[in-house]
């Protein structure tokens, strides 16, 4: 068990089977909650932290064994990251893939901060910016 920010604990078997090996996407992702879990951090009803991952209010990632899981990195003091949404659309018109915009958002490139980190920051015109771009690329 991993434990996130806000000390929920996931199980590290959701990113990456024990049995079979540590997964990269374990390094690139980090912690992730669960539903349950997440529900209990941010005080909803599992079924709005569906609707939410439905609405890209939340990044929704689903493992190979079909189990919804959340990274850690969107989520801080209770909340999700509140400029998560228009980025996630951005990048979901280059590429429809929940994993490569997890990786998008919390890989640091040439020693530059995250894009997540940036958004937290709150630099949202620079990262959709880079989101932009980004998707464009993919869709080339």
């Amino acid at each position: 068990m991993s434990a996130g920010p806000d000390g929920e604990t996931s199980s590290s078997a959701t990113v990456g089977d024990a049995d079979e090996g540590k997964s990269p996407w374990a390094d690139i992702v980090g912690p992730c909650y669960t539903v349950e879990s997440l529900s209990r951090v941010l005080g909803l009803p599992p079924v709005q932290v569906g609707e939410a991952a439905d609405k890209l209010t939340v990044l929704r990632l689903r493992t190979a064994d079909d189990v919804d899981v959340f990274p850690a990195f969107q989520v801080r003091d209770g909340r999700v990251c509140p400029d998560l949404r228009p980025v996630l659309a951005r990048l979901r018109s280059g590429v429809g893939d929940p994993w490569t915009w997890a990786q998008w958002l919390n890989v640091e490139v040439r020693g530059e901060p995250s894009h997540i980190s940036r958004l937290w920051e709150g630099d949202l015109n620079g990262v959709l910016r880079d989101a932009e771009h980004t998707a464009w690329a993919w869709r080339s």
